[in-house]
């Protein structure tokens, strides 16, 4: 499964915003399925690596077609 942020930008992602991301990760990977974040802003990779939590995702620089 790729996330992939929204055409017009991300520009926040606050604790609530994380913990949705790191519930989606849980999920799926309970259903064996990777979770890959493409695409992802320099504020949420700087988020994710302060946080400890990029390690949850597999970070894209784009988007792959499938």
């Amino acid at each position: 499964m790729t996330l992939s942020p929204p055409q017009n930008g991300l520009t926040f992602c606050d604790c609530t915003g994380l913990s949705a991301l790191l519930a989606a990760a849980r999920t799926a990977q309970a259903g064996d399925v990777e979770l890959r974040l493409c695409a992802v802003p320099h504020f949420l990779a700087r988020i994710l690596r302060l946080s400890g939590t990029h390690g949850a995702f597999t970070i894209e620089e784009r988007h792959r077609q499938t």
